[in-house]
């Protein structure tokens, strides 16, 4: 059997760091949706995309008439993606 030995002040100091950082993580995801969404609705003229704050962070809802196929294409269309680039753009990669 291992020993226990008072932690209590350690805990606690690396339970506020955690909930530090949880918040900051918070914050960068909620300017990433908001980026995202501003970003998107600027290609969507005739559709809307709004950030909304969720427990981990936030999420992007986009809706827009034809986004699927304009997003995929169809057999007679090729896609025009918006959301894609978009995310790229975001991460740094497009």
């Amino acid at each position: 059997m291992t020993p226990t030995a008072e932690t209590g002040p350690l805990q606690a100091r690396l339970a506020r760091l955690a909930r530090a950082g949880s918040e900051a993580a918070r914050a960068r995801a909620r300017e990433a949706a908001r980026t995202l969404a501003a970003d998107i609705q600027q290609a969507l003229p005739d559709g809307r995309a709004e950030a909304t704050e969720t427990p981990a962070g936030a999420a992007v809802a986009v809706e827009a008439p034809g986004l699927t196929a304009r997003e995929f294409g169809t057999a007679t269309r090729a896609a025009r993606p918006v959301i894609g680039p978009a995310v790229a753009r975001l991460t740094g990669r497009g």
